[in-house]
Formats: structure tokens, sequence, C-alpha cells
């Protein structure tokens, strides 16, 4: 399904490009078909803490190791970047700032939410990987889409993953279940795997539909507007990119794998 998504959107991609190049001035296409300039990498050491986070992604135990393989990997690349790297990327902490306290206000206020689902998701009537396709998917467009991730998984945990079912199950206290038992138990279940897969492609499609759907979004407008370059506004972009490509790529996907 992700090359599905990713083939429609190059593939709608490609035939405006190459629409919007055959209209382009003999002189603009004649430009474009000059040799490309000569570029090169600075800053490799960077690849390194970009494998230490990836690989911190994937680390749940000890508490807290993941949190600080990331915080090391982020300040290891600051102080180890070459200055003159941060000053010809105009590199500062505005953008980052601002994303930052969205996350904040986010994260601190979805807690009792997430309580609340894991409580209260057993009572849900009629549930398909389909409503949480689209559940997840509005939702992510409109919020972040990584609260919005958790919420709906929490909820698939309330719905399909009780600890006193899985205690039973293992003939285990349902106060000996984990969380990670929870996930594990819905990734080992086929039918309960649909959800999950369901949840984490809506939530990464439908994150792009507007600039706080994905918090690196809102960043990138914000370094685009810090450095002068023209960029849609929140309804521009909605109207320009996702009415006419997202949405026809969802709802392909939705078609094809979750209807």
């Amino acid at each position: 399904m992700w090359l599905v998504g990713i083939g429609v959107l190059l593939t709608m991609f490609y035939v405006v490009d190459s629409i919007n190049y055959r209209k382009a001035p003999k002189e603009v296409r004649e430009e474009l078909a000059e040799p490309p300039d000569e570029w090169h990498f600075e800053g490799l050491i960077n690849l390194i803490f970009l494998g230490v986070i990836l690989i911190a992604v994937f680390i749940s135990k000890p508490l807290f190791l993941r949190e600080a393989l990331m915080i090391g990997a982020a300040c290891g690349s600051y102080f180890l970047t070459q200055k003159s790297i941060h000053e010809s990327n105009h590199f500062n902490f505005h953008p980052i700032q601002e994303v930052a306290i969205l996350f904040i206000g986010i994260f601190s206020t979805m807690m009792p939410a997430l309580d609340w689902l894991k409580a209260n998701a057993g009572a849900m009537e009629k549930t398909t990987p389909g409503i949480f396709y689209w559940g997840t998917g509005l939702l992510s467009g409109v919020l972040d889409n990584a609260p919005t991730y958790l919420s709906f998984l929490s909820a698939t945990v309330g719905k399909f993953a009780k600890p006193e079912m899985l205690a039973e199950a293992s003939g285990v206290e349902a106060g000996a279940v984990t969380e990670i038992d929870q996930i594990q138990y819905l990734l080992a279940t086929p039918a309960l795997m649909e959800y999950v897969v369901a949840i984490s492609v809506a939530a990464v499609f439908f994150g792009a539909n507007t600039y706080i759907g994905n918090g690196p979004n809102f960043m990138v407008k914000s370094i685009a507007d810090q450095q002068k370059v023209n960029a849609p506004s929140f309804l521009g972009y909605f109207f320009k990119f996702t009415i006419p490509y997202m949405i026809p790529t969802v709802l392909i996907i939705w078609f094809i794998f979750f209807r």
C-alpha cells in the first residue's frame, strides 16, 4: 500500500510537471536543459547520528534509553557540525521552537483522552479497519498525526486487547500484562493487525493534508517563510495540493485495501 500511495503521487506529479514544462517559455526550457550545477555533500558525520536515531526508535528497554540516545544524537550533531554548514543553511532554532511548543501543548493535554479511550473503547459497537482508517485520517489532517495515531491505537488496544482477556488466555494476573504485550497481541493476530495497519497508513498519508497534520510540515512552512520563499497559505495548500492530489490518493488506498 505504501508503493500504491507513493506511485499514485509520483505519477500525478510527473504528469503535471510534464505539462508545465511544455507550457514554459523556450528560454526556460533551454535553461533547464543545461548541465546541472555541480554539488557535493558536507556534514556527512550527521548520517551517523541519523542512524543512531533510527536504531533508537526500536529500543524499549531500559526505560528512557531511547530518549537519551535521541537527545545525545541531536546534541552531537549540533556541536560536531561545522559552523560554516549551519551558516550556509541559515540554521536557527526558531522553526523547531514553534513545533516544540505545539507538541508540548498537544501531548500534555492528550493523556486523559488516551486513558479514557482505553477504558471505554470496548463500548464501541461496530468497528472495522475502514472506519479506523477514515477516523484516524480525518483527525490527522486537523490535528497532529502522532497523537491521533496514539489515540486510535489506544482505542484498538482497549477494544481488542484488554489486560483481563490476555491474562486469562496466558494464565497470568492482569497486572502482569504490559502495553507491549497488548501491542504484540494485536500484531500477532492477522484480523487485528489490519486495524494497526489502517491506523498507521492513515496517519502518514492524511498527515500530509495540512500544515498542522504533521509537525515537520509546520516546520518546513516556518523555514520557507523565514527564508522569504513563497509558500501557499494554510487554505491555499489545502485547495492547491490536498484536494487535487492527496484526496484521490487516500481514496485509492481505502478502495483497494480497507473498504
